[in-house]
């Protein structure tokens, strides 16, 4: 097993998905920045949590830690997490535009679901 920690901004919103076995799972990508200009993507799947699917908004930040596997999909390694846990981090992306329109204004943030 190869457990690994990742902390970066989701790419798109999170997917409710069902199995061949009928098990309801939830997916999304993560874009974690690397030195320079360098981006690494890693896909994330994991058991469907009811709770936590609406906050996983493109451009929310997320810390997700699971087991990875790498394959080989069209000579680019293709990395796969199969979430343990997962944490949100920061604001919700539009809190985040509003904050910076009203920088004396309060805003609430999200209570973040841990898994």
């Amino acid at each position: 097993m190869k457990c690994i920690t990742i902390i970066g901004n989701i790419g798109a919103n999170a997917v409710r998905r069902v199995a061949s076995d009928g098990k309801e799972l939830m997916t999304f990508n993560v874009a974690v920045n690397g030195s320079g200009d360098s981006v690494t993507w890693f896909n994330c799947i994991g058991n469907l949590r009811e709770k936590l699917l609406p906050y996983l908004v493109k451009g929310q930040g997320v810390c997700v830690m699971g087991d990875l596997s790498v394959s080989i999909y069209n000579n680019r390694p293709d990395l796969q997490i199969n979430i343990d846990r997962c944490e949100l981090c920061g604001a919700k992306p539009e809190q985040s535009s509003q904050q910076s329109a009203q920088p004396n204004a309060p805003v609430e943030q999200p209570k973040p679901e841990v898994y």
